[in-house]
């Protein structure tokens, strides 16, 4: 009996080591599996991450270059305009509409101008189709930058013309590295003055783009080298940082991560330009930061996400290793049982049953964890028995195929059952080749991809499948299938794609531009040509010079009329002459005799910066031959409005000035022979007149009265003509007797002579003449006088019977040296097309009863001006009427200025 027990506590001591022995090595290869399995799905998650980042950062990076790339080609369409104008801007930018360019606000056009400058630029755009910009800058010195054009994109009015946008230092920034690199910039974030009155969680940061916009190259230099292109301005667009990062990455990011985008700014700072946030609010447990690039600068793309949401996560790996531990705890109590031998297998029948009860519930348990693990598994899981029918679909397949109840009628039914279709979205997918069908007869198939879209996935969702057959060893034939959603993946590549079509298509216009300019450029060389020999077709002399004072180009009549010429510039033999070096092969005099001086010379004005007109020289040529010429000149400006030469143009007017003379010396002959008699007329007349007193006027006698006042009124005519053409000559002939003058008297007493005279007529209203602060000039003081009464008399006759007059006259600096009066009237104004020909020798724009005159009053004021080396022209008033201007040399012994010691404003009336 002791041999018996112990024989059977022998055999329970080698049951019990050989079960441990099996308990040991299940669990260790439950734990080595359980590590395994955790292991792939950490790597798995990490590949998702790393995906997720890199779809994400190339959805940005795409995005911002399709806005540098737009930018630029508005850039470069805005440069290849000449001349660029507001319509032919607004006609470069509005395709842009139609880009779908999320977050953009608007796109301007920007242009510098230092202080010295505002006025210029501000008048060219005007011309350009910007007739109210004003520009307004801010401070003082050369750093201003204004916005000339504006086009809206987000719904907003077009606005800030003329605003100095240096206040905002942000943008500033932005476009001075823009000229000084040449290539599109970013700026720093700020928030703008419109979002700074909402809630915060409304506002959003802002940011610029900014493109230097150069204009066509211009003439190549002496060496043949191609010119160098002008810089224009800027090409300025506004984005909205969270509208433009929503669109960004709203496909990419799939509302499963949080996305933030922040920028370094200048002073060392990170500014956030947009925050997107998924809809979970579990703790984020997941960050990856990155850096892309955004024009010139490195932005930072941040993003964070829950580890459990990404593909692969799950408590799988802990499954698996608790149900290894507990099926490694099932055999070593199973090796223990059968170890025991037979010898206790009687005793312990009743004992052992109930271990296998408790062991099948829980190898149940285990079934139904297993279960639970692949429900959790985001990947969709479908098995089938070998006739076709659904044995299981996990969440995750069911969400994917979008049908609740699983088809049980074979394979045949699977595709219109759950809306099986090819990649394309529209053919069906075959029964014989769907990855499951060819399971079940034996056919492995891996990543095949099909469209599901049926009711649950009206928009389709695209999947790749995988699957495998199971055999009898697996407990039951049949075949297994994997589904992975990839519908992010494909629509990442479909906008890949379109963005290769819109890089290609962007391509093809910028190629199509760039034809476009060289056409420019050939047409720009056959205009060049073709002006040239319009030029040398004139019978006027031409002569350009460049910003040096070196000559540039003379035509031929200017070769013909200067010796020497002709082997200068043009010709190449003796290189650039200096445009002085013109003046000096021929001998040139004002009409007074006085020679020209060399700082007087038409051409070398005008390179300052004046506008010469109608300047009269009598010019000697070497062989003693005299002419007398009409000279003009002109400053040459580029886009930025620098002086880039002069141009100058004389014509010979030797016969027409012998005729004049011819004519006012008879004119003057004529005047002075008939004045004796006329007087002699008049003053009988009044005396047979005032003979006819009132007593005796009869029927027949006041007939004869009326006949003696026609008279004495076709007298007084006479005498009014005669006294106009005597100072139409004086004002050409006689010799000028110029002085410093105090501009504000002879202003005063002319006004008060006027004043006198309009009052010893009762019928007509008294006149309110205005008059500002003037400066001491130098001029001919009875020259003067006769100007300002001619002007004055004029601005007063001329107002329509029974309304009071209004004249103002003012004075305001012009230039250097020069200053610029202006007689301004509410009167009947100047009829279209008449402002220059009134100043013809007796032309009459009024010619009608109520406004007498010979003509010659602004013939003779014309005179008078150019006689002291000024100018005079006519314009409309703004207020209506008409508005005279004349310039005239400031005195010598002082310069005007807005306070100088001259009278105060004085009104009279």
């Amino acid at each position: 009996m002791w041999s018996v027990l112990r024989r059977a506590g022998r055999a329970m001591s080698r049951a019990g080591a050989l079960a441990s022995l099996v308990a040991v090595l299940t669990a260790a290869m439950a734990v080595s599996a359980g590590v395994v399995l955790d292991r792939a799905q950490h790597r798995a998650m990490t590949q998702a991450l790393d995906r997720k980042v890199g779809s994400v950062a190339a959805a940005v990076v795409h995005e911002t270059g399709r806005y540098v790339d737009t930018l630029r080609t508005v850039a470069a369409a805005t440069g290849a305009f000449e001349p660029l104008t507001a319509a032919k801007f607004a006609r470069a930018v509005d395709p842009l509409r139609h880009m779908g360019l999320a977050g953009a606000t608007s796109i301007a056009f920007m242009v510098p101008a230092d202080d010295g400058e505002i006025g210029r630029v501000q008048a060219l755009w005007r011309e350009r189709g910007v007739p109210g910009l004003t520009l307004t800058p801010v401070g003082s010195g050369t750093g201003h930058i204004f916005s000339i054009f504006s086009e809206p994109f987000d719904g907003s009015t077009a606005g800030g013309l003329g605003v100095d946008v240096t206040q905002a230092a942000a943008p500033t920034r932005a476009l001075a590295e823009a000229r000084r690199s040449g290539r599109i910039t970013v700026s720093d974030t700020y928030l703008l003055i419109r979002d700074r009155n909402l809630p915060e969680r409304q506002r959003q940061q802002s940011f610029v783009l900014t493109a230097p916009v150069y204009g066509t190259p211009g003439p190549p230099p002496a060496s043949g080298a191609d010119g160098e292109r002008p810089f224009l301005g800027w090409v300025l667009m506004g984005l909205r940082g969270q509208d433009f990062m929503t669109a960004a990455v709203r496909r990419s990011a799939q509302n499963s991560a949080d996305v933030t985008l922040s920028a370094r700014n200048a002073d060392g700072t990170e500014g956030t330009v947009a925050a997107v946030r998924a809809e979970s609010d579990r703790h984020r447990t997941d960050h990856r930061t990155v850096d892309v690039a955004v024009a010139q600068a490195r932005w930072r793309l941040r993003i964070s996400v829950v580890a459990a949401d990404l593909p692969g996560a799950g408590p799988f790996p802990a499954a698996m290793t608790a149900a290894g531990l507990g099926l490694g705890g099932l055999l070593a109590l199973l090796t223990f049982v059968l170890g025991t031998g037979r010898a206790r297998a009687d005793a312990r029948v009743a004992a052992a049953t109930a271990r296998l009860r408790r062991t099948e519930a829980d190898a149940r348990d285990h079934a139904a964890l297993l279960t639970a693990v692949v429900d959790s598994v985001s990947d969709g899981v479908g098995v089938v028995d070998e006739h076709g029918r659904f044995l299981l679909h996990n969440p995750a397949a069911k969400a994917l195929l979008g049908v609740e109840e699983d088809s049980q009628d074979g394979a045949d039914t699977w595709q219109a059952h759950y809306g099986i279709f090819r990649p394309d979205g529209a053919t069906p997918f075959p029964t014989a080749e769907l990855p499951l069908a060819r399971a079940l007869a034996g056919e492995a198939s891996d990543q095949v991809p099909m469209v599901i879209r049926n009711g649950g996935n009206p928009d389709g969702v695209v999947i790749t499948v995988s699957a495998r057959p199971l055999h009898g060893s697996a407990g039951r034939p049949g075949a297994v299938a994997v589904f992975h959603d990839v519908t992010a993946r494909a629509a990442a590549d479909r906008a890949i794609a379109e963005a290769n079509t819109a890089m290609r298509e962007e391509l093809a216009l910028r190629e199509a531009a760039e034809a476009g300019l060289r056409a420019a450029r050939d047409e720009l060389a056959t205009e060049r040509a073709y002006l040239r020999q319009v030029l040398d077709a004139l019978d006027v002399t031409v002569i350009t010079c460049d910003a040096d004072g070196m000559l540039v180009h003379t035509n031929r009549a200017a070769r013909v009329a200067i010796p020497g010429l002709d082997a200068g510039a043009d010709a190449g033999a003796g290189g650039p002459l200096p445009a002085v070096e013109s003046s000096r092969r021929v001998r040139m005099a004002h009409p007074d005799g006085t020679p020209f001086a060399e700082h007087d010379l038409p051409l070398l004005v005008a390179l300052h910066g004046r506008r010469v007109d109608g300047v009269e020289a009598h010019v000697t040529q070497a062989d003693g031959h005299q002419q007398v010429v009409m000279m003009h000149a002109r400053p040459l400006r580029d886009r930025e409005g620098q002086i880039m030469g002069a141009v100058a143009s004389s014509y010979t007017i030797t016969a027409l000035r012998q005729r004049e003379a011819e004519l006012t010396a008879f004119a003057g002959i004529v005047a002075h022979d008939l004045r004796s008699p006329l007087t002699a007329i008049g003053g009988f007349t009044e005396f047979v007149r005032d003979s006819l007193g009132d007593g005796l006027c009869g029927q027949e006698h006041r007939e004869e009265r009326a006949v003696l006042d026609r008279a004495l009124a076709t007298t007084a005519r006479m005498r009014r003509l005669i006294d106009d053409l005597l100072g139409y000559a004086a004002a050409r002939d006689a010799v000028l007797d110029a002085r410093d003058l105090d501009l504000r008297a002879v202003v005063d007493d002319v006004v008060t002579e006027r004043l006198a005279a309009q009052a010893a007529d009762p019928t007509s209203p008294p006149p309110q003449i205005f008059v500002g602060a003037m400066p001491s000039v130098h001029a001919d003081p009875a020259l003067l006088r006769q100007l300002l009464d001619n002007l004055i008399g004029n601005a007063l006759k001329y107002t329509p019977p029974g309304q009071p007059a209004r004249v103002d006259v003012c004075a305001t600096p012009h230039g250097t040296g020069w200053v610029r009066v202006d007689v301004a009237d509410r009167g009947i104004g100047i009829p279209e097309g008449e402002h220059d020909a009134i100043f013809t020798g007796f032309h009459r724009a009024h010619r009608t009863a109520d406004y007498a005159g010979t003509g010659l009053g602004l013939a003779i004021c014309q005179r008078v001006v150019e006689r002291h080396g000024g100018t005079i022209t006519a314009n409309d008033n703004p207020g209506g009427g008409a508005r005279l201007s004349f310039t005239l040399p400031v005195a010598q012994s002082a310069r005007f200025t807005a306070r100088s010691r001259v009278p105060s404003d004085q009104t009279f009336g």
